[in-house]
């Protein structure tokens, strides 16, 4: 006992001792600083990740801590990110973190450093820090290669909606470097002299393919692109359910949304994960999921649906009993059997759902697309219920569709089928009225009848029985078949009374009969008509009755009083009533409209009772106006007085000492308008002149061309060229415009009884005296040239016949005081017209009043030897030119007079050769 108290002592007293250690070690500060810190660079998804150790962890098995971590860009002071990591610390671990850089990490480096400090309960109050770590650098751009430009990121995917950075490195920064996004130039913010980045916020979707993006050097052909995808945000699923329609599946169900896939990328996915059971499956569709129902019936379920594609997730969750969730299939094998005229026997199956579920049936019967009845059957797999209250001769659908009874989730499809009702007999007599008149001495009746309506006809009409009964006589029944098409029909009988029974027949049998009587006396038919005004609702007929044993009321009258048959109609009236208002959707305003009241006896002989005639509405703008034709042999009649654009009905009729003869159909007439027949008057005479002025015009076109436009005369065919004669040169011919000189104007100055005093003359004219055109001359003068010379010139008789007779152009000495007495060039056109204006002024006084014209001259050039600018001292005689020369004419004012016999020419004028007029 001694020995084993001595050792519970020593262990008592070591075991204190290493408390009191661990408490020391406890309470000093753990510097645990990070080591073997190491950073790469994950370049497809832009991370940063980091990886490190805790080697102090001698005395614990794990402690929680937390590190704080800096990154910074570019240089270690340029820190950009500081953030914590929490996480328990096992003995000697291996610690992984990852940071995601907006800025692509090719385009500047990274540097990252970290310290630690314990966050575990178990270290108490106050902790602290531990040292930094070194700086670590991460530079992506040491494995790029030596190209010229660089653009980041590749390929990177982002979602709509998303900030994205981009940037361009350049190797040298000389470069002047343009970016453009889709074509569009655009502007970012330089990092350093060979670095610029660009943000780029809310990316749109622009296409799958991506959006292009691409930076160039200016003035050398280096380019770079990149593509950035851009997918559409990955929506929560919606309206997300479970259901089972044999408690073997649950398939669940939803809407995916918009679609995210892009070309060569991942499409999003669906899991679906059940909490209760852990499992989890790969959904194999976008928007359905099956999941197997477990043996065990597993009765509550909650399921979560995560959707997830590359750049994150979505969820939904939906928790639910299984019972609750029963969803049957469609009904199947639907009949109908003991199908009659008013009942049909439904039946169907289901399938079934495990051994306790009842379902909830509802059968619809619907007609014309409206559902009429509809019924709820319970039950487990077949299903029958009598469709009753049906009418015949009728087509039907039956619908049937199943709920689970116990717990209502949803309806199933639903399955149909149609079916017709038997015929039955008709169920309702006919509504028959009569007409009748004498013909030859005996009664025809016609009868009228209105089809039956579709819910009494039962069937298809297949025809119509009219027996003819005799009142008055024994004699056997007369049956008449009508054809289903027709209304009515006639019959032909003697004076005396007969009974008449209508029925409509279809393959069921024939309807009751409606019975009228007919007697050979009409009674009284002389009834005093009566005025009826209408209204807008129609006619409001009222009578009086006459008899107290009155059965009931007719009124007739005819829609369409003008034509024939009339279409006469009827309004069946009990027995108490004693008005009606008649209405039709044929009435029109302006037309006269006649009713008749019938009383209806207990022996069923209808009895006339009363005469109304009236206008639904009278029209003031109408005119009714009858003309008596007393000849019967007269078959034309001219209506006078009529109004323009009007429409008028006519309608001829006989008529005796007994009266008019019956109302056939009415003619419609519509009057033209009064001015077409005056336009028709005006417009055909002008155009029958018209046509006769063309046809004139055209026989005439010749005359009227040469009295109107005559043609320019042609030189070659002028008659001028007979009166010149020349052996020198006896082949004339006529010049161009621009191969002779102008040397001669000729004006004529006709006076009337008055003297004329010629400049430079001193001698008086009389008419008598002067007779002859003046001329005027225009000679070229030489500077060599000082004495008279020829001039030949002649009249165009072409364009003046009537200057023929004024004599011809003769030569005159010119005399030297005439011309220049200067050698030089020849006086311009400008200083010819001063002088001639100078002698016309002068003369203007002188000059009594006459008439002046022009006459047009054509000038002949003399044919030289030598130079053509100069003129010999003795020229030789003058040879007519072979050649028109240019016409020319000017006022009569400036024409000096004809040379006298001892006088020289005093308003000869020079003119320039190199200034001529054309």
């Amino acid at each position: 006992m001694a020995l084993f108290a001595v050792f519970q002592t020593s262990f008592l007293l070591a075991l204190l001792s290493l408390r009191a250690y661990q408490s020391e070690v406890l309470v000093e500060p753990l510097p645990l600083t990070p080591e073997s810190l190491n950073v790469s660079i994950d370049s497809a998804h832009q991370y940063l990740n980091l990886q490190w150790s805790v080697h102090s962890l001698a005395y614990y098995q794990e402690l929680k801590m937390l590190f704080q971590i800096q990154i910074s860009r570019m240089k270690t002071s340029n820190v950009i990110w500081v953030g914590n990591y929490s996480t328990v610390v096992k003995r000697d671990p291996v610690l992984h973190w990852s940071w995601k850089s907006e800025l692509p990490l090719e385009c500047a480096t990274h540097f990252v450093r970290m310290r630690s400090r314990v966050d575990d309960a178990k270290i108490p109050e106050p902790r602290f820090w531990s040292n930094w770590s070194s700086w670590k650098e991460a530079d992506a751009q040491k494995s790029l290669g030596r190209d010229p430009l660089f653009l980041f990121p590749k390929d990177k995917l982002v979602e709509e909606g998303s900030n994205v950075t981009i940037c361009y490195m350049s190797r040298n920064q000389q470069d002047n470097i343009s970016c453009y996004l889709e074509g569009q130039q655009i502007h970012g913010e330089q990092l350093d002299s060979n670095v610029s980045a660009f943000k780029l916020n809310k990316v749109s979707f622009i296409r799958k393919t991506g959006t292009n993006i691409f930076c160039k050097v200016d003035q050398k052909d280096v380019i770079k692109g990149i593509v950035l995808f851009v997918s559409k945000v990955l929506e929560e699923p919606k309206d997300f359910s479970c259901e089972t329609q044999d408690f073997k599946t649950l398939t669940c169900t939803w809407d995916p949304g918009t679609d995210t896939s892009l070309p060569k990328r991942s499409s999003q996915s669906y899991t679906l994960f059940e909490s209760f059971s852990g499992k989890k499956i790969l959904c194999e569709h976008k928007n359905s999921c099956n999941w197997q129902v477990d043996s065990d019936s597993q009765e509550m379920y909650n399921f979560t649906l995560v959707a997830e594609n590359a750049l994150g997730n979505r969820s939904v969750s939906v928790l639910f009993s299984l019972t609750h969730r029963v969803h049957p299939k469609t009904p199947y094998n639907l009949f109908l059997k003991n199908v009659s005229g008013t009942k049909a026997t439904v039946t169907w199956k289901v399938h079934p759902i495990g051994n306790y579920s009842t379902l909830l049936c509802q059968l619809d019967l619907l007609g014309e697309g409206n559902v009429i009845q509809q019924h709820n059957v319970s039950i487990k797999e077949n299903g029958e219920y009598l469709l009753s209250e049906l009418e015949p001769d009728t087509e039907y659908m039956a619908r049937v569709r199943c709920a689970d009874a116990n717990h209502f989730w949803k309806w199933s499809g639903s399955i149909s089928q149609k079916f017709i009702t038997a015929e039955a007999a008709p169920s309702e007599a006919l509504d028959v009225w009569r007409n009748v008149k004498s013909v030859s001495g005996r009664p025809t009746v016609t009868l009228f009848w209105k089809p039956l309506s579709k819910l009494h006809a039962n069937g298809k009409i297949l025809s119509y029985n009219v027996t003819v009964e005799n009142l008055d006589r024994l004699s056997g029944l007369e049956v008449h078949s009508v054809p289903a098409t027709a209304n009515g029909t006639e019959l032909t009988l003697d004076q005396d009374s007969y009974q008449i029974h209508v029925t409509a027949l279809n393959s069921a049998g024939p309807s009751p009969a409606s019975v009228i009587v007919v007697s050979g006396d009409p009674g009284n038919e002389e009834v005093e008509e009566e005025r009826v005004n209408g209204t807008e609702d129609g006619f409001s007929v009222s009578w009086k009755p006459q008899s107290g044993k009155a059965i009931g009321y007719v009124v007739e009258w005819c829609d369409h009083p003008q034509d024939l048959p009339c279409d006469l109609q009827w309004k069946n009236l009990s027995s108490n009533t004693t008005s009606t208002v008649i209405s039709s959707g044929a009435f029109r305003p302006g037309v006269r409209y006649n009713f008749r009241i019938y009383e209806i006896s207990t022996e069923r002989m209808a009895y006339l009772l009363e005469k109304k005639a009236g206008y639904l509405k009278e029209l003031d703008k109408s005119a009714c106006c009858q003309h008596r034709i007393d000849n019967p042999e007269q078959k034309t009649f001219v209506m006078e007085n009529l109004q323009p654009e009007s429409v008028y009905e006519f309608l001829v009729t006989p008529y005796t000492s007994a009266g008019s003869g019956p109302l056939d159909a009415f003619t419609k007439v519509t009057t033209p308008d009064e001015y077409s027949h005056i336009l028709i008057r005006i417009i055909l005479p002008m155009i029958v002149c018209v046509l006769l002025i063309m046809i004139t015009c055209y026989l005439k076109s010749q005359w009227m061309k040469e009295k109107c436009y005559p043609d320019i005369p042609d030189p070659y065919k002028s008659n001028v060229l007979s009166l010149i004669k020349s052996k020198e040169n006896p082949h004339l011919t006529i010049m161009n415009v621009s191969d002779c000189v102008p040397d001669a104007i000729e004006v004529i100055h006709k006076p009337e009884g008055s003297k004329i005093q010629f400049l430079g003359a001193s001698k008086s004219l009389t008419e008598t005296e002067f007779t002859k055109p003046a001329y005027l001359y225009l000679l070229p003068a030489e500077k060599n040239y000082s004495g008279p010379g020829p001039c030949i010139c002649f009249e165009n008789l072409t364009y003046n016949e009537a200057a023929a007779d004024s004599g011809s152009c003769g030569h005159f000495p010119v005399t030297p005081e005439a011309l220049p007495g200067q050698p030089g060039p020849l006086t311009s056109p400008e200083n010819l017209l001063k002088a001639l204006e100078k002698n016309y002024m002068n003369s203007l006084g002188e000059t009594a009043a006459g008439e002046a014209s022009l006459n047009y001259v054509s000038q002949l050039a003399s044919q030289m030897s030598g130079d053509k600018d100069s003129l010999p001292a003795n020229p030789p005689e003058p040879v007519l030119c072979s050649e028109y020369k240019m016409q020319m004419a000017i006022p009569l004012g400036l024409a000096s007079p004809p040379p006298a016999e001892n006088s020289g020419l005093s308003s000869t004028t020079p003119l320039d050769q190199s200034e001529h007029y054309r």
